[in-house]
């Protein structure tokens, strides 16, 4: 084979293993995995004190882009974050996964083995930016080349490409985030580093720190918090343990006492919809402080541990948030935001929520009582095509444009994103279309005649104020004016300052749930600028798990979201992850089940049993339905009994201790409810 044959054949070779998409040319470590692949984790080896990992990276995406006049190179992996946050340094990608180890002992990361290609850099790695918030345009933020390009080392360090963070606990079970930086640059030898393949291991010993409390009674973990633990730890296993299962559909009501006749209807609708409700009633200037300790009293005892809490009231302004009137908040550790979810940080001293968090922001007991209502409503009533159809608003800035990622959303991928939205997106999920209204010519009318129109869901990525979506300009003023009536849309918006309760009299994330003739039936919203990128991932999250239905509620939904961001973007104090984690606020009720679609008719039949019990069993087209909640109760609500439906449709209640006349309710998701059904 002459020189020219050879090179002839070695450029083909190259082109067999490499993949060109709009990420860039896909480098197969191997030459054999010519299909762009995430770092795969497989668990080798687990006992209680011991985790042992195999990391294998199949390649990575290299795209040669100009900053300037310079060339250079952007390295990217599938579901890996990037190296953003240091000014000036090569933003190279990083990537996680959570662990979760012994309920006590103190834990260790030892690397058992590592095996790295080298490769030659053409160019240099472009620079990183830092994380620079949404109300910056990024076209402005200069790229600057740190003193790291002309050091003649690797860099990270070797020493620092496998970490694990603080031991946590995520309720009932504890974990770490163990961290890699798979690629190692060198701009002096022009030269990287990529971990093609290691082994790590995590040993626990001793006593550790956020040890899990000693169980006492202890029961099998709800299913909602079940599907959180699998999605988020990669060695998770569920846990066999006898006796009754943890009831999640505990909520816990925070109310002040000039509000507490506003909850009474809504909280005998949670009760009709399986949930046992504690309703606390706090004094006019009870800080938040005391009701966290309240709270964390209450999520102790097993016997009264809770999934979900809503707090009642606005909070006015005041430089501490913590003694807000009527029903204050926290200042969160990253950034000082307004900070609800602080309220369920309860099993342990670490960023990750307990529970499920929301807030009903009203400054009258009339304003309380037409929020509530118009939530019960929303759960009342049948679905029709509305609920199939969506709204996606964004701005023509960033790279990819924020319309794109939108885009991702609808119809599933991504490029460069953490998150990938998982395959065909919301359109393939039950959605049968959506409006897109993106800048440069997305206004405030066409915003105002979709959502009137009807519409499900709406997921917004641009630039925002406290009172306003900048991009369409649709704002509070538009809120007012709207007409939808009951078809309200739940919004995920990813801007800056939305949900900005605190230092704004009515904020954009108050007007939605305000307006008593539509708006919407709930928001997730920021209080604080977000970060560019970072919120885009746990707006993906979100997404995925409402394709998957993985859970029902608004507050599970964002729980997922919420997971991604910590998993992904860091779960200290100064991290992206918590950033989020404390932000972004829910506003509504975190229990209320989120419309994905038109509802379906429902068969519901009963029979009573000999040792004072009723079986029932819901069905659809002749097939059960799961995951359906039926609670039978009599008129004044001194007996309850609830249950949800197993994969065939059917549940058993007992009516022991039932008095008077009974009726039922059956309630889930994208199904006609059943409510206040006579039990003949």
């Amino acid at each position: 084979m002459n020189f020219r044959n050879l090179i002839t054949f070695c450029l083909l070779v190259a082109f067999c293993f490499s993949v060109v998409s709009a990420e860039g040319k896909w480098v197969s470590l191997d030459g054999t995995s010519t299909k762009p692949t995430p770092i795969k984790v497989k668990v080798l080896e687990q006992t209680e004190n011991q985790v042992k990992l195999e990391l294998v990276v199949a390649g990575y995406f290299e795209k040669l882009v100009k900053i300037g006049e310079q060339e250079v190179v952007v390295l990217h992996i599938p579901h890996a974050a990037q190296m953003m946050e240091i000014k000036g340094f090569p933003m190279l990608p990083k990537f996680a996964t959570l662990v979760k180890i012994h309920d006590r002992a103190g834990v260790k990361l030892t690397v058992d083995e590592k095996e790295e290609v080298e490769k030659d850099l053409t160019v240099p790695v472009i620079p990183a930016r830092g994380h620079f918030n949404r109300n910056i345009d990024p076209s402005t933020v200069p790229f600057k080349f740190g003193p790291v390009y002309k050091e003649n080392v690797f860099w990270p360090a070797a020493e620092k490409q496998f970490s694990i963070g603080k031991a946590f606990l995520l309720r009932d079970q504890r974990g770490v985030r163990l961290q890699v930086l798979p690629i190692t640059a060198n701009h002096v030898q022009m030269k990287m580093k990529v971990v093609k393949k290691a082994v790590v291991t995590l040993t626990c010993e001793g006593e550790g720190e956020n040890v899990a409390p000693i169980a006492r009674g202890q029961r099998r973990a709800a299913k909602t918090f079940r599907k959180m633990y699998a999605n988020s730890f990669v060695n998770y296993t569920e846990e066999q343990v006898r006796g009754l299962e943890e009831n999640n559909k505990k909520l816990v009501v925070v109310v002040p006492t000039q509000f507490e006749a506003s909850v009474k209807t809504w909280v005998e609708w949670k009760q009709k919809c399986g949930y046992k409700v504690t309703v606390k009633s706090v004094a006019d200037g009870t800080v938040a402080g005391d009701i966290k300790k309240y709270l964390q009293g209450l999520y102790d005892n097993a016997e009264t541990r809770f999934g979900y809490v809503v707090l009642i009231g606005d909070a006015s302004n005041t430089s501490n948030f913590e003694q807000a009137k009527p029903m204050p908040t926290f200042k969160g550790s990253k950034e000082g935001a307004a900070a609800d979810r602080v309220y369920v940080r309860l099993a342990g001293n670490d960023n990750y929520p307990d529970a499920f968090v929301s807030r009903i922001s009203a400054t009258t007991a009339e304003g309380v009582a037409a929020q509530l209502a118009k939530i019960v409503k929303y759960e009342q009533t049948a679905a029709g095509d509305w609920a199939n159809k969506g709204i996606c608003i964004a701005s023509s800035e960033g790279s990819p444009a924020d319309y794109t990622r939108a885009e991702w959303l609808q119809n599933g991928g991504s490029v460069g994103q953490k998150v990938t939205v998982e395959a065909g997106g919301l359109l393939k999920a039950g959605y049968s279309s959506f409006d897109d209204i993106y800048d440069p010519s997305a206004s405030a009318s066409q915003v105002a005649n979709s959502i009137n129109a009807g519409r499900g869901v709406i997921c917004y990525i641009g630039h925002g104020s406290s009172t306003s979506w900048a991009s369409s300009g649709f704002g509070v003023s538009h809120i007012k004016k709207l007409t939808n009536g009951a078809m309200l849309p739940v919004i995920w918006s990813v801007a800056c300052v939305n949900g900005d309760f605190v230092k704004t009299a009515e904020c954009f994330a108050e007007a939605w749930l305000r307006q008593v003739d539509g708006g919407a039936a709930a928001i997730e919203a920021a209080s604080t600028n977000e970060s560019w990128v970072p919120p885009c991932d746990k707006q993906a999250a979100t997404v995925n798990a409402i394709i998957k239905k993985q859970h029902q509620t608004f507050g599970a939904l964002e729980g997922a979201g919420i997971m991604a961001a910590l998993k992904a973007w860091g779960d200290t104090n100064s991290s992206e992850g918590n950033k989020m984690a404390e932000q972004c606020n829910l506003f509504g009720d975190c229990t209320m089940i989120v419309k994905l679609g038109k509802a379906r008719d429902i068969q519901v039949n009963n029979y009573r049993s000999a040792d004072n019990g009723i079986s029932f069993q819901i069905s659809s087209e002749n097939r059960g339905v799961e995951n359906v909640t039926v609670t039978v109760y009599n008129e004044d609500m001194s007996f309850v009994a609830s249950a949800d439906t197993d994969e065939q449709g059917s549940v058993q209640l007992s009516l022991e201790n039932a008095s008077g006349k009974l009726f039922y309710t059956v309630v889930g998701q994208d199904v006609v409810p059943q409510v206040d059904v006579v039990v003949e």
